[in-house]
């Protein structure tokens, strides 16, 4: 099992989303624990990075090593149509 770990920023954008979607949200990242749903890895500028597809929401988040564990950390997470552009200019910064 993998532990999961979300960035305040993602926590605050699953408060703003209305009950349905951030319920379907906060499941779907529950089960990165287990390695499931449509995860993929991320190329080009992001690479390194993965995301997690729930309908037309993307969290993109990172694997690390901590403390001996494998950790999901989601960094970001959004809208599919501006998503990878937010968080790519992101880390611009």
């Amino acid at each position: 099992m993998i532990e999961v770990r979300l960035r305040e920023e993602v926590l605050d954008y699953l408060r703003k989303l209305p009950p349905e979607p951030r319920h379907t949200l906060r499941l779907a990242i529950k089960d990165l624990a287990h390695e499931r749903g449509d995860i993929r890895a991320l190329t080009d500028n992001l690479e390194g990075f993965c995301r997690l597809r729930v309908g037309s929401y993307r969290v993109i988040f990172e694997y690390e090593m901590i403390g001996g564990m494998l950790t999901a950390t989601c960094v970001f997470a959004g809208a599919r149509r501006w998503v990878y552009e937010a968080f790519q200019s992101r880390l611009m910064e």
